[in-house]
């Protein structure tokens, strides 16, 4: 059960499916989870045909 506040400044972990504010965007430094205190990485794809950019949080190892 996702527990937090979603919209448009949070992602969810993809370790314990809760929400996570993010607070700067183009911020590509690992951080961890508030809630299970996973290390995580905004990870932002910008390979896209139309130019639009994808991000997603990756588990950092």
């Amino acid at each position: 059960m996702n527990e937090g506040n979603k919209g448009d400044k949070s992602m969810t972990c993809p370790a314990c499916d809760r929400y996570v504010t993010i607070e700067d965007w183009n911020d590509d430094e690992p951080f961890n989870c508030p809630h299970c205190h996973t290390l995580l990485k905004l990870v932002t794809d910008e390979g896209g045909y139309c130019g639009a950019s994808e991000q997603s949080l990756e588990i950092q190892i």
